[in-house]
């Protein structure tokens, strides 16, 4: 599957507790109101604090990886990892990663792959619902794992699972940057980073939109 009409596409709404006691929509309200997130510069130090050396793939949520080239590649690595869903990041960029869904012929791997620029940083941000919406599908099933993966498993897929965890998970991007480089060395480029910090400036608006309509 390539996700090319992304207005064709939409992720399930974030998911609001409408019968949240009053006490708890208030004091999650509060909390947005006073979060102060990070700047650019900002994640860029977080993402430096990381010292972890740089590895083929990562299992960064339970039933999904984040990975390289070499691993979307390696047949046997995937049967071996369970491998049930593959997004890739990295399909139309300038050493692209044409696989596609017939190089995973025979491995049952249900398979989408991103449309994207030649330039390094693009504009990713159009795919953030669309590859959340392929995440979060797959996961539904329990038994399902889910590779997320680019040319080196360090930016355009870390930069979409992050989206992914700020969009179906609620984490502020902080919280999500925390949640990843416990575990994995990620290098999102700057333009990405910035696009990520738009992501989360959107949902939290729509967030407290729908807290304050509980009122």
């Amino acid at each position: 599957m390539d996700l090319v009409n992304t207005e064709q596409l939409c992720i399930t709404e974030r998911k609001v507790d409408l019968v949240e006691p009053e006490a708890e929509v208030t004091s999650e309200l509060s909390r947005l109101e006073n979060h102060i997130p990070l700047n650019l510069f900002q994640l860029e130090d977080r993402l430096r604090e990381c010292t972890l050396s740089k590895t083929p793939v990562t299992e960064v949520w339970p039933g999904v990886f984040i990975g390289n080239e070499e691993t979307a590649r390696d047949r046997d690595k995937l049967k071996e990892m369970g491998i049930t869903h593959i997004l890739n990041a990295a399909k139309d960029l300038l050493g692209t990663v044409n696989t596609g869904s017939r190089y995973y012929r025979g491995l049952h791997i249900t398979y989408c792959g991103l449309p994207s620029s030649y330039r390094h940083c693009f504009d990713i941000s159009k795919y953030f619902m669309p590859a959340a919406q392929f995440i979060d599908k797959a996961l539904r099933n329990p038994m399902s794992k889910v590779l997320i993966h680019c040319t080196q498993g360090l930016s355009h897929s870390a930069t979409l699972f992050l989206a992914y965890l700020m969009i179906c998970h609620d984490m502020m991007v902080e919280e999500a940057f925390d949640r990843v480089i416990k575990v994995r060395r990620i290098r999102p480029c700057f333009g990405h980073l910035r696009k990520l910090v738009f992501l989360n400036t959107d949902l939290v608006l729509q967030r407290k939109l729908k807290l304050q309509a509980l009122l």
